[in-house]
Order: structure tokens, then C-alpha cells, then sequence
């Protein structure tokens, strides 16, 4: 079975990336280091990433070091597939999530998985279901099991 293909956004990766209990975005972000499923992101998301982590009050407030800042960003770039929007998307409440469509679209995503209520309210984008993250935690142990 080919992994799920799954576009997170900014706020679930960090959380996940930067994490220090057992927390369900530590474990999502941890399943794709094991390579459980494939992370697509694109240079604006990257570039999104990458801002915030080097942000200083998100540093602070997060306690985040300089290993975490490059490490995240090195694993990022090393086993994430970087993908590039075909076309601009113009449908979210909120201009600046659009770049997750577009991603999405483009690296023909399985799920994009967001605790923005802008995304999720779309429900789906060109077929393309918008999940929180509990609903794909279960869909990925789904995608896991084997067939009877």
C-alpha cells in the first residue's frame, strides 16, 4: 500500500516539531519521521516555517534552541517533498492559507490536516478532504492495517 500523502499546516508541524510531552501533534509528526506517511510541502510553506522558527518571541515563548530551529529545518528540507504550486488557489476566508491548497493540489495530497478553522471549514478541496488532527491520526492507523 503507497504511504498517505498528507500536507500539514504551519501551527500542527511546529507543535509537533517542538513538542515536549505526548502530545497527538508530537505523535503525527513523529509518524512521519518514521516515514509512516509522506509530508508535501511547498517553498512558501517552507519559507512560513522557517520565519516563524526564527521568530524571536516564538522562540522564547516556545523554548526553542538553536539545535531544535536547525534540526527541524534540516529534517524538513532532507525527507519532505518539496512540491510547486501549478496554479494559484483563491477559496480561503483567509488569503494566507491558500498556500496549503496549493500544495495540496499540486502534490496530489491524500489529506491536509489543519486546526484552522478557515481551512476546516471547507470540509474538502477538489477532492482533497480537510481533516483535523485527531480525524487523521485515525485515518492513518486506518491506512495501516492490514487487509483481511
Amino acid at each position: 500500500m503507497a504511504k498517505l500523502c498528507v500536507v500539514l499546516d504551519t501551527q500542527l508541524l511546529l507543535r509537533g516539531a517542538t513538542a515536549r510531552g505526548a502530545s497527538l501533534s508530537r505523535k503525527v509528526y513523529h509518524a512521519w519521521v518514521r516515514g509512516e506517511y509522506e509530508l508535501l510541502l511547498s517553498q512558501e510553506i517552507l519559507t512560513e516555517i522557517l520565519r516563524v522558527l526564527a521568530d524571536v518571541e516564538v522562540r522564547r515563548k516556545l523554548r526553542i534552541t538553536d539545535e531544535i530551529l536547525l534540526g527541524t529545518a534540516a529534517l524538513l528540507m532532507a525527507r519532505a517533498r518539496i512540491v510547486k504550486a501549478a496554479r494559484k488557489i483563491r477559496v480561503c476566508r483567509d488569503p494566507h492559507d491558500d498556500k496549503f491548497l496549493e500544495c495540496a493540489v499540486a502534490g496530489k495530497a491524500d489529506y491536509i490536516v489543519s486546526a484552522d478553522e478557515d481551512l476546516l471549514s471547507l470540509k474538502a478541496f477538489e477532492g482533497i478532504p480537510i481533516v483535523d488532527l485527531a480525524t487523521f491520526w485515525r485515518k492513518l492507523h486506518e491506512a495501516q492495517e492490514p487487509a483481511d
